[in-house]
């Protein structure tokens, strides 16, 4: 019968069986001060004491006092520091297939590579994990002259961290063994002590026809499916269907189309890939044409949408013409004192964040899913970036952020929706609200209008 030990257990008994033992040899070296203090007036040959009897017990209280607020203040670090990467686990786990992989020698040379977008508080995390497992199973390792060498890369792919364990000989030139592991993104656990701004949706429209966009006023409403733009109009609180205006193209539409439909109800566009339509209310009437025309994401910032995909192609028009970014799906863009800044969801999996010029080098951030939106809410800092979740579940939800020196910070709690999250776009009215469009777990598209509100 072979005992089964938990290396991770064992090392984590070792680490707080330290930490406490320094703990108790700091207050005994105190007990020491104290028991010298009475022996010193113990032994005292004069007959008047050296500290009369009222001095030596406060002086004696004040150390175990002393002792006593050290040890519970030492305590209570130790009892608060941050629970583990949720990557630690899967680190260690990484760490024990390759220690069980064949022709891994005892001695060995290990290095790191970094080729993913895992911020360097998880890097360090992942990294020290994989050498305690190492360290806990005996395994020698040098910087030079090792019988084998270990190079640990992490990367990723859109949806999944992937780790490789490469091990080389070193009497055999160019033979290596590798080794692949798969692990799902981390969702970061940022705690909201105080949330800033809340979160809420109201449903607006639900149809089984894809929605692409919408926009609204008090009387009218339109929405853009993939082959029209259905007309409704407000019947005592109730949307009414009025007429639809066909949508005329040439090219057959991409896989997960996208549509944009800008300007009010009384005269609107209506962008799609490689075509542009332009239209009225009264009377109802559209023409569509052909067009790569860039879509507008910003003022006087426009962007090439790709006319057999569904994203964005990175290439700039407008205020920054000839400049370009990375391919992406969406981009919010707010004011921040006398600066505009812009935040990309890549189509590689990461947001990059310009602080003052799009032609600037960007600040990378990974936490988000593909779509995100900016509303002047007037709370906190004043503007709040709605992001999609990274889940690729059949449920998601949208929680408001805002960027702090570089980094973002969660101001709500997320709002869960019913479904995936198909499209957010700005309402129209930045100062209010942003559509959201979710593809029910029904089968069902719902539209709502998510407001931030002030929490007082």
């Amino acid at each position: 019968m072979k005992l089964r030990i938990n290396h991770d257990k064992v090392q984590k008994f070792h680490d707080s069986a330290q930490n406490f033992m320094d703990i108790f040899s700091l207050c005994s070296s105190v007990s020491s001060v104290v028991n010298r203090f009475d022996s010193v007036s113990l032994r005292a040959p004069c007959y008047t004491s050296p500290f009369p009897p009222m001095l030596q017990f406060t002086i004696r209280s004040y150390l175990w006092l002393s002792a006593f607020l050290l040890f519970v203040a030492l305590a209570t670090n130790h009892a608060q520091q941050p629970l583990p990467s949720p990557l630690v686990d899967a680190a260690g786990a990484f760490a024990q297939e390759i220690l069980s992989h064949n022709g891994l020698s005892e001695t060995v040379m290990v290095s790191f590579e970094n080729l993913s977008s895992l911020s360097s508080s998880d890097q360090s995390a992942a990294r020290e994990a994989i050498l305690a497992r190492f360290r806990i199973a005996g395994l020698h390792m040098v910087k030079a002259d090792a019988i084998a060498e270990l190079q640990i890369t992490f990367s990723e792919e859109w949806q999944e961290l992937v780790w490789v364990a490469t091990i080389k000989q070193s009497n055999q030139s160019n033979a290596s063994r590798m080794l692949i592991k798969k692990i799902a993104r981390p969702q970061r656990s940022a705690s909201i002590h105080t949330a800033a701004v809340t979160l809420q949706k109201t449903l607006i429209w639900s149809q089984d026809a894809p929605i692409l966009d919408l926009i609204r006023d008090d009387q009218a409403l339109l929405v853009l499916e993939p082959q029209q733009i259905s007309i409704y109009q407000n019947d005592s609180g109730h949307w009414k269907f009025i007429s639809a205006l066909p949508v005329a193209h040439d090219l057959s539409w991409p896989r997960d189309l996208s549509g944009r439909l800008q300007g009010t109800v009384r005269q609107f566009t209506a962008f799609l890939p490689g075509t542009l339509c332009t239209g009225t209310l009264s009377p109802p009437q559209m023409q569509c044409r052909h067009s790569d025309d860039p879509w507008q994401v910003d003022r006087n910032q426009f962007a090439f949408f790709s006319s057999s995909r569904n994203f964005f192609t990175g290439v700039l028009a407008g205020q920054n013409a000839g400049a370009s970014v990375p391919p992406f799906f969406s981009v919010a863009a707010w004011q921040n004192g006398d600066k505009r800044q812009w935040l990309f969801a890549g189509t590689d999996g990461r947001a990059r964040l310009y602080q003052s010029s799009l032609t600037s080098e960007p600040v990378v951030l990974n936490e988000w899913g593909s779509d995100l939106v900016a509303v002047h809410s007037g709370c906190g800092s004043g503007w709040q970036i709605l992001v999609s979740a990274s889940s690729s579940s059949h449920s998601d939800s949208i929680q408001g952020i805002e960027i702090v020196n570089g980094s973002a910070m969660p101001v709500s709690i997320p709002l869960e929706l019913s479904g995936a999250v198909r499209a957010l776009w700005p309402s129209g009215d930045e100062n209010q609200a942003a559509n959201a469009v979710v593809e029910s777990a029904t089968g069902k598209y719902e539209a709502y209008a998510l407001t931030v509100s002030c929490n007082r």
